[in-house]
């Protein structure tokens, strides 16, 4: 099997096994998580079949199967380092995930859709990774909102849980769609919705940052970005999604989906990097999400709540480092954002997977009734320590190579900004590491060291059993490889990643030792202050609480909960005003819209509202029918009783229809004859049942205001077919040529009319007869229905 092909069956194989869990879970029972285990493992050896093509010989993977080729639409791939990467985490951990769910969820649980979830998301995730075409990024994209959305509310019995998803659901889908629309500015300004065919042509990427679109197209795809990965205001939906399923909550909110807002800043920096905007966005997102969040953790009780915290201040670390860019340097932090995604899904995982074990085996979460459990689960402690350790960034561990990483590029930028940036810069860093130091200590601190009361704890507390300890165990073990020896992810995974990110060969010198450099001082200081923070921590906790109970406006929930609370009411009061249910609002409410419509670009456009050039000579018999009309019009108006104003509408219409006639149109006139009939006929059945004279009682002001706008109306459309008679107005060309031209060669039809009805306005024409047929039927049954109860 080629790239292309394995590449394709890792996408979909998730989404056609996940329709084979029920089937499955009748054969296996409660062991059926395997077999989505051993679904994500196929996946994940199909794409390391690509591997060796992509991270070793440097190709790039592209394929295209034509889907909607008239609006360049088609299912592509574009395998390059980056996407191995993110392919790798997704079905990696998702083995893991899955797997480590045997043991932790309940044989009580329904657990076909638990899994079906999960592979679903799975393959949405991985679709959206070596997606090429931007509008297919955006479907799976949006799949992996929706897929998120059933996660996270799997416990459906929990308003918390509700609440969490419609929350999640609500961000990123609404950031999906901003980024759907800068997708399509970026294909109005390269006529391209294919990536691959953007990034391969450098003449395009500089049309691109010199286009007048160019950072309104930004903005909306950081949005999408910044949504998707908790950044900036957006942040807020991340720390109610942890009522998911620990497991859940490991794969999409640590390891995975959070990611797809970084991957898309990875994936279109080469387009949009090296211009200040990018700088002042991306960074300053970044910036200040970590500070804020990592600020924000402390005064978290629930060791997820912690970690969701700890996810959005990592996340911004990412975003941060991608954001460094000059003119002449694009790419400072690159490599430093690449290596710490892969390191972030490693800990982060691990430590998600111990908050499951803890709460698993201590039935609680609560930071505050937990403590000594190092005694009681001792290979528990060990794995907690490695990865939160590497979180804080010690050393020998994959988070402190990251970290030094990130400090160096931080010191480089604040170097080539110059000014008050050089020393801004890396203590905004270096604050950021000192509040990640402090809480990761305080999650070990908190769970295993110390003292705890009993009261609140089971008697009996033991390591979980290995289908749940080997996963985190396994993720310890990679946080510990690659942080003693980094030049095994360095070569074999960051270096392809980074040189697809800047569209150039990178070479990486990553080691443990450097000596004693600038960075490894701000390691040092990060150290000393972190625990000094640290001793500061319930203080600083208390201090965040009381400030939210005296301010609660001071918050981005705040605005949501209001928002989301009275939207029924705001959403009542709307419609009760756009829809009264008086039928005359709603037609003057058309007629007025009627008037803007047609006649305000009409008096805009025309040079004489009045043509100078009318023939108001006509035949005798011509102005009589015309007479006949204005007299039946007016009758049908002004008639005091029903049955006069439905003969004179009748009369109207069969005027018309001789109208047809004298201009040559008899299918016109036989089609105005029968419908007039039918309409009549309709109409007397109906008043039969209803009182012959107008009751409502008609107010001097509401006649006024209902004459206004029918002269309004009247005047208008009078303009317009005075225009009309004179040609198209400009600068608007008639439709009436291209009809005439293509009648006969496009639909074999020597009459146009019909070649209309039937051929060019075939789809309108049948959803016509589609409701006319409801209608009809409808008529039928309330006839027949009236019948049955005489």
């Amino acid at each position: 099997m080629d790239s292309f092909n394995a590449i394709t069956v890792a996408i979909f194989l998730p989404f056609i096994f996940a329709g084979l869990v029920p089937v499955m879970e009748k054969i296996l029972k409660q062991r059926v998580g395997w077999f989505a285990a051993a679904t994500a493992l196929t996946s994940f050896i199909l794409i390391g079949m690509a591997a060796p093509e992509v991270l070793e010989e440097g190709h790039i993977v592209q394929g295209t199967i034509s889907w909607i080729p008239s609006a360049g639409v088609n299912f592509s791939i574009y395998a390059d380092g980056l996407a191995m990467l993110i392919g790798f985490i997704a079905s990696g951990i998702g083995v893991l995930i899955m797997s480590y769910s045997n043991g932790y969820m309940s044989q009580k649980e329904d657990l076909k859709r638990y899994y079906q979830y999960l592979l679903l998301f799975m393959g949405s995730m991985i679709g959206m990774v070596f997606s090429a075409n931007t509008i297919q990024l955006f479907i799976f994209w949006e799949l992996t909102s929706i897929t998120s959305f059933m996660l996270i509310g799997y416990w459906r019995h929990k308003p918390e849980s509700i609440y969490g998803a419609t929350k999640s659901l609500l961000i990123t889908a609404a950031g999906g769609l901003a980024m759907l629309a800068g997708f399509l500015l970026l294909r109005s300004i390269t006529g391209s919705f294919d990536l691959a065919e953007i990034l391969s042509d450098p003449q395009i990427i500089h049309a691109i940052k010199e286009h007048e679109l160019f950072l309104i197209t930004l903005i909306l795809i950081l949005i999408g970005a910044a949504a998707k990965s908790a950044q900036g205001p957006f942040y807020i939906w991340l720390p109610n999604a942890m009522e998911a399923p620990t497991p859940v909550s490991a794969f999409l909110h640590s390891a995975t989906m959070v990611k797809a807002g970084i991957y898309l800043v990875a994936r279109i920096h080469p387009i949009f990097s090296g211009t200040d905007a990018w700088f002042i966005l991306v960074s300053g997102i970044g910036i200040l999400t970590m500070l804020v969040a990592g600020f924000l953790a402390f005064r978290q009780t629930d060791i997820k709540g912690i970690l969701a915290y700890s996810t959005i201040s990592q996340l911004a670390y990412m975003m941060t480092m991608y954001g460094y860019t000059t003119h002449h340097e694009p790419g400072i932090g690159v490599a430093a954002a690449t290596f710490h995604l892969l390191n972030h899904a490693t800990f982060k995982a691990c430590l998600f997977l111990v908050a499951g074990i803890v709460a698993h085996e201590a039935a609680t979460r609560d930071i505050r009734k937990l403590g000594g459990l190092r005694r009681e689960m001792p290979i528990t402690f060990i794995v907690a320590s490695i990865a939160a350790l590497a979180m804080a960034g010690v050393p020998p561990l994959n988070g402190f190579l990251s970290k030094e990483m990130f400090y160096e590029s931080s010191l480089e930028m604040g170097h080539l900004l110059g000014g008050a940036f050089t020393f801004i810069i890396p203590a905004c860093a270096v604050l950021g590491g000192v509040f990640t130091f402090a809480y990761s200590i305080k999650l070990i601190d908190g769970i295993f060291l110390g003292e705890r009361s009993k009261e609140h704890l089971p008697e009996h507390i033991h390591e979980p059993p290995l289908t749940m300890l080997i996963p985190p165990a396994f993720l310890a073990g990679l946080v510990i490889l690659f942080g003693v020896v980094p030049s095994l992810p360095i070569h074999h995974i960051i270096e392809p990643t980074v040189s697809g990110i800047l569209l150039e060969t990178a070479h990486l010198h990553v080691k443990l030792w450097h000596g004693f450099t600038t960075s490894l001082m701000m390691t040092i200081v990060t150290f000393i202050l972190g625990i000094l923070i640290y001793t500061k921590y319930d203080r600083i906790a208390d201090w965040q609480n009381s400030f939210n109970a005296k301010f609660p406006w001071i918050s981005v929930n705040y605005y949501y909960d209001n928002a989301v609370d009275s939207a029924k009411d705001r959403a009542f009061k709307f419609s009760s005003f756009t829809q009264p249910g008086n039928i005359k609002n709603y037609i003057n409410a058309m007629l007025l819209l009627m008037i803007a419509l047609v006649a305000v670009p009409v008096i805009i456009l025309a040079t004489n509202i009045i043509p100078s050039t009318l023939n108001f000579s006509i035949p005798p018999y011509e102005a009589i029918l015309l007479i006949l009309l204005v007299v039946a019009a007016l009758a049908a108006a002004v008639l005091p009783k029903y049955l006069p104003a439905i003969i004179a509408l009748s009369a109207l219409g069969y005027g018309v229809s001789l109208l047809f006639i004298y201009l040559k149109a008899p299918d016109l006139a036989l089609t105005q004859v029968l419908v007039e009939t039918l309409s009549t006929i309709i109409f007397l059945l109906a008043i039969t049942k209803i009182p012959q004279k107008y009751k409502e009682k008609i107010s001097t002001s509401v006649l006024i205001r209902d004459v206004t706008i029918s002269l309004a109306v009247a005047t208008s459309v009078f303009v317009v077919l005075l225009n009309a008679t004179q040609g198209i107005v400009p600068p608007f060309e008639s439709l009436s040529h291209y009809f005439i031209e293509n009648s006969l060669p496009l639909a074999g039809g020597h009459n146009i009319v019909n070649v209309i009805i039937v051929d060019f306005r075939g789809y309108d024409t049948l959803g016509e007869i589609s409701v006319l047929c409801l209608a009809a039927l409808g008529v039928y049954n309330l006839i027949h229905s009236r019948g049955e109860e005489q």
